[in-house]
């Protein structure tokens, strides 16, 4: 299969719609779609997929992870160095679950994954980044914590 680069899918030819579409269509896709079709492996699937995309974009600094986090409107992140390998990073505004219900379900692995692949470009170091709070269990955004080895 061939494998595609940022590039390649970056360009995008819709003078009158633009290349931004409806966030529910987005939802629709990623939240109903993907867990229709990839059942319980839909997790580990999307946290994988988000990596690569944020090791493909890459960051410089924990400046330029913010920006490209803001940049591709995942949602608005705070990144806290709690000890040398340990991070913490609130993401408002989150794209999958910002204003969803209390579901009692954490589910945003993509945003995970994204947020781990760009702290590898940073750090040079593996990272595997866990979500611990969401919007969709009671809270205004989403936090995750991302140990580096």
């Amino acid at each position: 299969m061939k494998e595609y680069s940022i590039e390649e899918v970056s360009h995008i030819v819709r003078p009158e719609l633009g290349e931004d579409i409806p966030l529910t269509l987005y939802r629709i896709l990623r939240v109903i779609g993907m867990r229709k079709i990839l059942g319980e492996t839909t997790g580990a699937t999307l946290y994988m997929m988000g990596k690569q995309v944020g090791t493909m974009i890459g960051a410089r600094d924990l400046d330029d992870f913010s920006a490209k986090i803001k940049e591709l409107k995942v949602g608005i992140p705070e990144a806290q160095v709690v000890e040398e390998d340990n991070i913490v990073v609130k993401l408002y505004e989150c794209i999958t679950c910002a204003g969803f219900a209390n579901t009692g379900e954490m589910f945003c692995d993509m945003e995970s994954g994204i947020i781990a692949g760009l702290l590898e470009t940073i750090f040079k170091k593996k990272a595997r980044s866990t979500q611990t709070k969401s919007w969709s269990v009671g809270y205004n955004y989403c936090e995750f914590e991302v140990i580096l080895y």
